[in-house]
Formats: structure tokens, C-alpha cells, sequence
């Protein structure tokens, strides 16, 4: 059974520009293959290769053309000015969102959401404490962006997430 992409993507998609997209962490490509499916030139990265293959063989099924890359996200090099689109999706290495900011064009936008640090506090899960966002610090990282969405909180009674939109300012 196919995953939905990302409610966050799909209400945010009349708003990206048009171009090259990169999903960082992209697991089995639901939101790459949803952009790839609507014209985007996507590149998907993700450690899991079973995971990539499982996107690879969706997109061919699909008859949509995207890059599927295996790769190491703390040694991956996101190249400067690149991307029209970035996302990440449950997935957060702190030193690595310099270089996604870098990545962007002026006038990309950033689709980043993952899990918040009340979940772990209240659930256990993730089982390690730093790959939660503290309250606020995904809104800190990207305040010289223009926000177009900030949420924080309890999406579900287990679940709390940090979601965030933002324009590199042209």
C-alpha cells in the first residue's frame, strides 16, 4: 500500500516554485514521488537501501523520473544555491540544516517537520532525546527566513511535531 505524502506538502504544493527538489531522509519516497509526479526534478537521499529501492521501483511503476541516491546524510554535501524545494521529514541532524539552508535558492522554500521534544518527554519515543527539537529551536534555525508556517504541539495524543514553512528571502 502506497504511503500518503505529508499533509504539510500536499496543502503547501501551490506555493513551491517550480524546479529542482531535494527530500533529505526521504525513506521510501512518498513525498519525493509526490513531487516527482507533478513535474518537480527530485533528488531523494536516504541511508536505507532497501528503502531507495522500494522509491526506485515506485517511480518506475509510475513512470516518473527521479534521483535516488544511498547516502550517508552526515558526510552527504548539499551543494550551495541547488534547490528550488527542500524537504525533510522525520528526520534531524542539527548540522546538517545549515547547509539545507545554503542549498536553497533565494525564494526556495523549506517544508521541515519531525518529532518535538514533548513527545519524547511524554511517550519515550524517540528513544533518544536528540533527534527531538527543543520548543522554538526549529523556528530559531530559520529566522532570518520568511515564515509562511510555524506549528508546534500535540498532533495526536502521542504525537507532537515541529512543522515549519519558510521562504529564503530573495
Amino acid at each position: 500500500m502506497d504511503q500518503k505524502p505529508s499533509s504539510l506538502l500536499v496543502e503547501y504544493l501551490p506555493l513551491l516554485p517550480s524546479g529542482k527538489a531535494i527530500d533529505i531522509a526521504m525513506g521510501k519516497g512518498r513525498n519525493a514521488l509526490y513531487l516527482a509526479e507533478r513535474g518537480f526534478d527530485v533528488e531523494g537521499v536516504d541511508i536505507d537501501e532497501a528503502a531507495v529501492g522500494i522509491c526506485k521501483e515506485k517511480a518506475e511503476k509510475k513512470g516518473v523520473k527521479m534521483k535516488s541516491v544511498v547516502a550517508d546524510l552526515t558526510s552527504y554535501q548539499i551543494f550551495e544555491e541547488n534547490y528550488n524545494v527542500i524537504l525533510c521529514f522525520h528526520y534531524l541532524q542539527r548540522d546538517l540544516i545549515p547547509m539545507m539552508k545554503a542549498g536553497l535558492k533565494k525564494g526556495g522554500i523549506i517544508l521541515y517537520e519531525t518529532f518535538l521534544i514533548d513527545q519524547h518527554i511524554q511517550w519515550g519515543t524517540p528513544r533518544h532525546r536528540e533527534y527531538c527539537f527543543m520548543r522554538n529551536e526549529l523556528l530559531d534555525f530559520f529566522k532570518d527566513f520568511r515564515i509562511l508556517y510555524y506549528k508546534e504541539g500535540f498532533v495526536t495524543k502521542e504525537k507532537a511535531l515541529a512543522s515549519l514553512v519558510a521562504q529564503k528571502n530573495s
